[in-house]
């Protein structure tokens, strides 16, 4: 990759790995990073747990031959807050990006992230609109994040920010705590902290990242989603960083969880930003372009995506 002559920016780039983890949709996010005009300086993966054995056999190689990557393991498997946690203080620059490693950096991600930081040092956390698929059919949702005093007052009733498509000041999120331990709510519980900090938050109203889900509802209804958002609603009353005034709220929404499935669809009631897109991406253009690139990790490495896992 170093041969591409691309513009590297001090920024680290940090995702986490676990049991689940496919090698094909991780390489392909890993290209999407590497094969632009602009890439990191580092890309920093945090393995938390037993991995897949394609999976593993793709990091010991690219240690080996890839400057670009620091992997770290942690021995068991302690969920996305502590890796993260973990992960930024591996972290050799104070702009991180984080990314997903089962979804795609669109054009100039990082590029246009980055110079809103630089150009703006009141603002420590920058997100984006996202695009969502699936590997099942061919709808494609728009999220239109808020900003300026939307964004904030919004953050009283859901999160604002898409955490893919993240990029924020290391120091920054050190000095209210980094991630505590909340499964499912890590990030949003950390951006309360922030804007209790009076941290600037800032989203790019342009599409960065295109998040691979495989059902809207379907991780977000039953009886353990809802307690791990019990969970996180007790937490922000003790660090009160939601009003009271927006608690009833939450408790409403976590009875509609559990709700039985066929009620399921009000859950979007609480979600007005995700819109069935008529825009076209042309995403599949843009996954066979990185992946039929010659310089790309897919060539490179594809007789490991088949490999017994």
């Amino acid at each position: 990759m170093n041969n591409l002559n691309r513009k590297i920016l001090p920024i680290s780039c940090i995702c986490s790995i676990y049991k689940r983890t496919i090698l094909e949709e991780f390489i392909i996010a890993i290209d999407s990073l590497l094969l632009q005009e602009y890439i990191p300086s580092e890309i920093i993966v945090i393995v938390d747990g037993q991995i897949k054995l394609n999976v593993k056999s793709f990091l010991d190689k690219i240690i080996q031959v890839e400057k670009i990557f620091k992997v770290y393991f942690i021995k068991e498997n302690r969920g996305l807050g502590f890796a993260l946690n973990y992960g930024l203080l591996k972290c050799n620059n104070n702009i991180v990006a984080r990314f997903d490693t089962d979804d795609i950096n669109l054009a100039n991600r990082l590029k246009f992230q980055f110079d809103i930081l630089k150009n703006n040092p009141e603002i420590s956390i920058v997100g984006s609109d996202v695009i969502e698929f699936n590997n099942f059919d061919n709808n494609i949702f728009k999220k239109n994040m808020k900003n300026n005093q939307k964004l904030i007052t919004g953050f009283m009733r859901r999160n604002q920010l898409n955490h893919p498509s993240i990029m924020y000041r290391k120091k920054d999120i050190l000095d209210v705590g980094s991630y505590k331990d909340i499964k499912l709510f890590e990030d949003y519980e950390l951006w309360l902290r922030c804007i209790k900090k009076e941290f600037g938050i800032y989203n790019i109203n342009k599409a960065l990242v295109a998040m691979r889900r495989s059902s809207y509802l379907s991780n977000r209804i039953g009886l353990k989603y809802s307690i791990y958002e019990l969970r996180f609603l007790i937490e922000t009353i003790k660090q009160n960083t939601i009003k009271k005034i927006y608690i009833p709220f939450f408790i409403l929404r976590i009875v509609v969880r559990l709700l039985p499935k066929n009620f399921s669809f009000l859950i979007r009631l609480f979600d007005s930003s995700r819109l069935v897109s008529k825009e076209d991406f042309h995403l599949d253009d843009y996954i066979f372009q990185l992946t039929n690139n010659k310089n790309s990790f897919y060539k490179k490495y594809n007789n490991l995506i088949n490999e017994i896992t």
